[in-house]
């Protein structure tokens, strides 16, 4: 199967959506199948090459969240470059320019069309003060959702979202987890001295975009708030993202921000922690939070969101009211002084991400790909 994606966001920026797509395009070409990305343009790291898989339209950043690139591309050119790629289907996995043009290309060439969705724009246009456009917003959604044959939700929870907002046939593209790359086993002493935490310390990380949406003022609130009770544990931020070089300039007691990491130095930072803590009422699943739990640690989480899907109060995960500086502080005073429930929580993690394998997500949405195929191939021959 030969499959073209369209995105605003894929390697090298680093965001939820672009390590989803990345994790798709390899596992894709990793079962024989051949996969085109039409994206942004970005700068590459140094002394990297961009991916071959790539498409690049001109572009520069968007004004509300300056890490995005806003796409301005070039129809016919775009055009040109699926017709020599020859897909078989097209996944539009955003709704702006690109996937835009993602969808005028499927029109023009007649191709069958799979959309996903992946964000919360109701939570995240709150966040951002910019609530007056939603009315607008969702007409436009409504209509762009309209033209693909299904529209993939990562959980349950946001696919009753868009029914509610009048989205109706869709489907289910959930998340997975590599116990090989997220488990216990990547646990460092020299990692966790590294970040000022010795033998019997307690680390609390952070890890994902560092954005307004995620909640991390409430978190840096609510470790301050708790003070001389927190000891000498530590609490590590592990991103990047708008806020990143702020928290760096406050200089806070007892925070670390590490930045990006990736690959084995992703799994070492999740691994050498004692607790996560996941404060974002944001997430239309959170697959940050089920590589914690792969990687067997105690977790704190907003209960909101996609997250609901997998995660039980006292089982798998300490579950607080949303949006709290209060719930935040009362949640980790009771994860650092009680081992007992870390380790039944870990317990509870593990189990959690060893039934989530990313091989069955995967047969999932070929088979949704493969129906998008069967019905145009009926259609034309009707």
């Amino acid at each position: 199967m030969r499959i073209a994606v369209f995105s605003e966001v894929y390697w090298p920026m680093v965001s939820g959506v672009g390590v989803t797509l990345l994790r798709l395009t390899e596992a894709l070409e990793a079962r024989g199948h051949q996969v085109r990305v039409y994206s942004a343009s970005y700068s590459i790291p140094r002394g990297r090459a961009d991916r071959p898989e790539v498409h690049r339209s001109p572009s520069v950043p968007l004004f509300l969240y300056p890490d995005v690139q806003w796409a301005f591309p070039r129809l016919r050119d775009v055009s040109e470059d699926v017709r020599r790629f020859r897909p078989d289907v097209v996944h539009v996995a955003t709704e702006f320019t690109i996937g835009l043009t993602g969808l005028k290309v499927a029109r023009q060439l007649d191709l069958p069309l799979i959309a996903s969705a992946h964000t919360d724009y109701d939570k995240y246009a709150a966040r951002y003060g910019v609530d007056w456009v939603l009315r607008a917003g969702w007409r436009y959604l409504r209509w762009f959702y309209g033209q693909s044959h299904r529209v993939l939700c990562p959980s349950r929870i946001y696919q009753e979202h868009l029914h509610r907002r009048g989205v109706t046939h869709t489907g289910i593209w959930s998340r997975g987890v590599d116990t090989s790359c997220f488990n216990p086993g990547y646990r460092s002493d020299a990692y966790r001295a590294s970040v000022g935490v010795g033998p019997t310390d307690l680390l609390v990380t952070y890890i994902g975009r560092i954005a307004r949406e995620k909640n991390l003022a409430l978190l840096l609130a609510a470790w301050d708030q708790l003070g001389p009770e927190r000891g000498s544990a530590k609490l590590s931020l592990v991103g990047r993202g708008p806020l990143e070089a702020e928290i760096r300039r406050r200089q806070i007691p007892g925070v670390h921000v590490a930045g990006l990491l990736d690959g084995r130095p992703l799994s070492t930072a999740y691994a050498s922690a004692d607790i996560f803590a996941f404060p974002s009422a944001t997430e239309t699943f959170g697959n940050s939070l089920l590589e914690a739990m792969g990687s067997g640690l105690p977790s704190l989480v907003a209960a909101a969101g996609g997250v609901l899907e997998f995660s039980e109060h006292g089982n798998n995960a300490w579950l607080i009211e949303p949006n709290s500086v209060s719930a935040i502080a009362d949640g980790l005073r009771r994860l650092l002084h009680d081992a007992a429930l870390r380790r039944k929580l870990s317990e509870g993690g593990l189990r959690t991400a060893e039934q989530r394998p990313w091989d069955e997500v995967y047969d999932q949405l070929i088979a949704d790909y493969q129906d998008a195929i069967d019905v145009r191939h009926m259609t034309r021959a009707a």
